[in-house]
């Protein structure tokens, strides 16, 4: 139901984007730079496929454990399981989120979502492919009897509603400010400055970090510079969901204490045992001197990266739909359909050329071409007429000559 619930909300999604964007390049704010925005979508659309992919701990828990565990059952049809399960799901969700800036384990999937060092709506759809323990939170939720269809329906608004206040064309909203999450107290949350970090982790309600003294304002004299402290320095998808992860292992690797190599997981966010500190540093942001990661890109690559967002979001809905009762290959031939394209493309729009994405689009074709037997009419087209667009594009781009040009440079 949560699937289906934001599916709908897309189009709304894509429509406010672009109104965003108007009034970005009307106003010349230059709150978008397409490099950025190409990487929050990418993580966006990688993390709806994986978690497709992957068994969800937390649908395993719903299935197997919780009708075993239920207190109760409340009425799905009553108002106020409908109030209690949205205020108390933002309450858990508070709590999730805090502790999400708080342990190593929890901040090595949430640390995808504060990557990006713009800010404006496509920000809001950066979302994490390794955040797996959200249901520990919510499961005493579901516990006290909370209808699931009821549950699911209140966690997709909560992250709709989470949507709009990823924008900074939003000014203060007065009384707003005092109860509910708005466009400035979120802006705060995205900060990497020392005064505002690891504030204002309510999803709906600001009140909770007013309650539990995690609330910051903004304030008038302190820009807001954002992004991680650690920043990537990349757009790819894949390193972007591994990077903290990848850390941490490397720490723990690394440690000589059995014990540190343990306990890493479950420190506090940005900890690391003693012995690996001076011998293996990792640079912070110089926020005194703080430069946008922003490589140059020609013309053409930039319209090539629109056109794969453009295919990217309908083949994700299309895949998203039809995935139930898919076989394992088809499933895999689907994943590489909407995800290859976004780490090619992102290694373009980085400057590293096109020797991956010749070969992305030949794989696709031979995965293609292999299972057009097994597969539906319906998928038969999709597949087929995204596939040949994006290779007449490509030649048209670059050509045969840019083509071999690229295979022969691998030989």
């Amino acid at each position: 139901m949560k699937d289906l619930i934001l599916m709908a909300a897309i189009p709304g999604f894509l429509l406010l984007m672009a109104l965003e964007l108007w009034w970005d390049r009307r106003r010349g704010l230059g709150l978008y730079r397409l490099n950025d925005a190409f990487g929050s979508l990418t993580l966006g659309m990688m993390s709806r496929t994986t978690k497709l992919m992957l068994l969800s701990l937390g649908a395993l828990f719903m299935d197997r454990v919780l009708p075993e565990a239920r207190l109760m059952q409340w009425p799905a049809g009553s108002v106020w399981t409908w109030v209690f399960t949205f205020v108390a799901y933002d309450f858990l969700y508070y709590w999730y989120h805090r502790m999400g800036h708080t342990i190593n384990i929890l901040w090595a999937g949430h640390s995808i979502h504060h990557q990006s060092e713009d800010y404006n709506l496509s920000t809001a759809l950066r979302q994490t492919s390794t955040g797996i323990w959200d249901w520990v939170f919510y499961a005493p939720l579901l516990v006290l009897g909370v209808p699931v269809d009821v549950f699911l329906a209140c966690a997709a608004l909560n992250l709709i509603y989470q949507f709009w206040v990823h924008t900074q064309v939003v000014d203060k909203l007065g009384w707003m400010e005092w109860v509910m999450v708005t466009p400035s107290n979120h802006r705060v949350h995205h900060g990497q400055n020392p005064e505002y970090i690891d504030k204002n982790h309510g999803g709906v309600f600001i009140v909770w970090d007013r309650m539990f003294g995690s609330f910051q304002p903004e304030l008038e004299g302190v820009e807001i510079i954002y992004g991680v402290s650690r920043p990537l320095r990349s757009l790819n998808p894949v390193r972007a969901n591994l990077q903290v992860w990848a850390s941490l292992a490397a720490d723990a690797w690394h440690t000589r204490s059995w014990w540190d190599k343990l306990r890493i997981w479950f420190m506090p966010t940005g900890w690391r045992p003693a012995d690996v500190v001076d011998a293996y540093p990792i640079a912070s942001s110089d926020l005194q001197a703080f430069e946008k990661f922003d490589p140059p890109c020609d013309v053409k690559t930039r319209f090539y990266t629109l056109f794969q967002l453009a295919a990217g979001v309908p083949l994700l809905v299309y895949f998203m739909l039809h995935f139930d009762g898919l076989s394992y290959g088809m499933l895999l031939l689907g994943f590489a359909m909407v995800t290859l394209p976004l780490v090619t493309t992102s290694w373009m729009l980085e400057g590293r050329g096109r020797f991956w994405e010749w070969r992305r689009l030949l794989g696709c074709w031979v995965g293609f071409v292999l299972a057009w037997p097994t597969l539906a009419s319906s998928s038969v087209a999709v597949f087929g007429i995204y596939l040949s667009f994006n290779s007449v594009l490509y030649l048209w781009l670059w050509g045969w000559q840019g083509a071999s040009s690229q295979l022969s440079s691998s030989t």
